[in-house]
């Protein structure tokens, strides 16, 4: 922490963006008669270019990448081990749930173990980076933080899969979302401001830094286009994106160690 680790960040934001659209995947069945659409392969193949290039950007942080296999050396201990193996498993069923998906033979259970899968992954992402070193997000931030990014670029990105009349089911998680990560974005730096020095410190660096105002800025312009629950117009989902890759910058910069 304390600098811009481009590769975690994309790794991060990436791989929570790809576990966001499978649970909307999940959550959306197609008609069992007319099979899977053009647009629920596409989504598929998105969701694995996103793993994919997650984990080709996390290889640029190793400073072995040839004993990346090391990485699972650990899974009984290390939380980053865990992270590994099960993003790993997500990925596989990932693979498999496209491959279903083409040969029209899938079903909603492997989806939704798929979407639990990599919540699972998820958790397990936060609670790597709920490190002692880290006063301020020593706790549970970091996978709140995370589980917010999923509920937001999920269903705002999964609008690009969809049919309109499909956005009703969207809306109602994303504006609720958008609201929760809007509050909870915003306090939170105020009551760090009234822990031990290190606390106080994360909290001045997010009150001070553009990064965190303009995250809130797009969370605020996201609540007022949903807001009323009938249309994601087709840029939100691209400001959305940039506003959550401008506050994962923020975790990873401005949280003090």
């Amino acid at each position: 922490m304390d600098t811009l680790e481009l590769p975690l960040i994309l790794f991060t934001l990436l791989t929570q963006l790809a576990v966001g659209l499978a649970v909307f995947a999940a959550l959306r069945q197609w008609v069992a008669v007319e099979g899977p659409s053009t647009k629920t392969r596409n989504e598929w193949i998105a969701i694995l270019a996103l793993i994919g290039v997650a984990v080709i950007a996390a290889f640029f942080h190793l400073g072995k990448p040839l004993g990346a296999i090391r990485m699972l050396a650990n899974i009984g201990t290390a939380w980053l081990s865990r992270e590994i193996l099960t993003f790993g498993i997500f990925g596989v069923l990932a693979a498999i749930s496209l491959y279903m998906v083409y040969t029209k033979a899938t079903s909603g259970w492997l989806l939704k173990f798929t979407a639990l899968v990599g919540l699972l992954a998820v958790f397990t992402t936060g609670m790597a980076y709920s490190g002692k070193a880290l006063d301020a997000v020593n706790n549970l931030l970091p996978l709140i933080f995370f589980m917010l990014t999923v509920f937001t670029l999920g269903p705002a990105v999964t609008a690009y899969f969809v049919e309109e009349k499909a956005y009703a089911l969207l809306t109602s998680v994303l504006f609720p979302t958008l609201l929760v990560s809007l509050i909870v974005r915003f306090i939170i730096p105020f009551i760090w401001l009234s822990g031990n020095a290190v606390m106080n410190a994360t909290g001045q660096n997010f009150l001070a830094s553009p990064l965190h105002w303009l995250h809130l800025a797009t969370l605020l312009t996201g609540l007022f286009f949903v807001r009323n629950g009938k249309k994601i117009p087709a840029w939100l989902p691209i400001v959305l994106l940039a506003g959550e890759l401008l506050g994962r910058i923020a975790f990873f910069v401005l949280v003090v160690s």
